[in-house]
């Protein structure tokens, strides 16, 4: 009886140790990808979480009927020496280039003085939103965007290679 117990040990041991099970790819990895670049300085969204709620530093809603969509994102850190937004819409978009509509705040730094926190598109610069593909079985929407922004100060923000694969909702 022994022999059985110590032989069964062993096979099972073998079985184990020899096929090793790699876990499927997460369908997630992609979940809240939204980064740019802002006047030449890496930006990617990120928030504080909470220990109660946690957070979500990309929001995007998405409208299939009307095929409209919006984003807001946000980059905050712990001691809050960054804390800043972006955020666009576009109605009636389409797979493919779509020209970003104005916004009053599309940029915001909290972290300027009053006058200067808030940029608006410019009207007269690139405003670009590409939809390189929509998954409306897993709730997905990937594309990239640019456009420029500025302040009452004049200071001009100008966010490049835009990049966003993240979860929408309705």
């Amino acid at each position: 009886m022994m022999e059985r117990v110590l032989l069964l040990t062993a096979f099972l041991l073998a079985v184990a140790t020899g096929c090793t099970m790699k876990e499927p790819p997460t369908p997630s990895w992609h979940k809240d990808v939204f980064h740019c670049k802002v006047n030449g300085e890496e930006w990617k969204a990120q928030c504080v979480s909470d220990p109660l709620f946690g957070c979500s530093a990309v929001d995007c809603l998405f409208y299939p009927p009307s095929s409209g969509v919006e984003f807001s994102a946000i980059r905050m850190n712990y001691d809050q020496s960054i804390n800043q937004s972006i955020g666009f819409s576009k109605y009636s978009t389409i797979i493919g280039d779509n020209e970003i509509q104005f916004r009053l705040r599309a940029y915001k730094d909290w972290n300027k003085p009053s006058g200067c926190r808030f940029h608006d598109l410019d009207t007269i610069s690139v405003r670009r939103l590409t939809i390189l593909e929509v998954d409306t079985v897993n709730f997905l929407i990937k594309g990239t965007f640019e456009f420029t922004a500025i302040n009452n100060c004049q200071d001009t923000m100008r966010i490049t290679d835009g990049y966003f694969h993240v979860n929408f909702r309705f």
